[in-house]
């Protein structure tokens, strides 16, 4: 009994790594044929604003609260903290 299921083991073992394969190399296909039409990969830049500095300098002297900034920059919190971040 031991011995069977150790054979079904290996055989149900090996048709999952084979459909395991198959998933990747259709992944792969897809990746590189999106390549080809320049789709692009990842998460979106986040462009400083042009008046982050002004409000990056307000926040710091607390004549606006981190609320206030997001709200007038139209951006998220976790870009603010991201760019905040990055400028120091």
């Amino acid at each position: 009994m031991d011995m069977i299921n150790s054979i079904l083991i290996e055989v149900l073992g090996s048709i999952a790594e084979n459909e395991r394969n198959k998933i990747r190399s259709r992944q792969r296909e897809g990746i590189t044929a999106a390549k080809k039409k320049n789709v692009k990969f990842g998460r979106p830049k986040v462009y400083v604003p042009d008046n982050w500095s002004d409000i990056l300098e307000q926040v710091k002297a607390k004549e606006l609260t981190v609320s206030q900034a997001i709200k007038i920059l139209n951006i998220s919190r976790s870009s603010y903290y991201r760019l905040q971040n990055n400028q120091i």
